[in-house]
């Protein structure tokens, strides 16, 4: 009786101390401003970025980079069995608490739709470096 008494009261202390080491915070979603980027290539991008990309790009994907200048945030929507699709961003602004992002997978309409080859359509912006989480949406 007492083992199970002492096996109870461990879990309890364990569960406890688990919830205490967790963190909510409430993102607050009142914009501050808009923030200025670039829209950039693989070629102004830092190679490493560049080779993480490669990795990710087969399947949908959110990452961000940073570098001692910039914030790099990258979307990417996995492979498409088209080519006449492009990712368009949308919202890009920063809050009390975090930056938000949206993109958008949008067919280019003055292209000529292309079934047999696979495209892995992303987007990566460069803009100011910011301590603030990013936020997906």
């Amino acid at each position: 009786m007492k083992k199970r008494i002492f096996i109870v009261v461990m879990f309890c202390v364990f569960f406890l101390s688990a919830l205490v080491g967790c963190r909510f915070q409430e993102t607050e979603e009142e914009k501050i401003k808009d923030l200025d980027y670039t829209i950039c290539d693989d070629g102004k991008l830092p190679q490493e970025l560049v080779k993480i990309i490669e990795k990710k790009k087969t399947e949908p994907f959110k990452l961000t980079y940073r570098t001692k200048e910039y914030l790099y945030i990258v979307v990417g929507y996995g492979a498409q069995d088209r080519t006449d699709l492009d990712v368009l961003l949308t919202e890009l602004y920063l809050t009390k608490n975090a930056i938000f992002v949206d993109t958008d997978l949008v067919s280019k309409e003055d292209e000529k739709l292309k079934n047999d080859l696979m495209s892995y359509p992303y987007i990566a912006v460069k803009c100011e470096l910011y301590d603030q989480e990013v936020t997906f949406k």
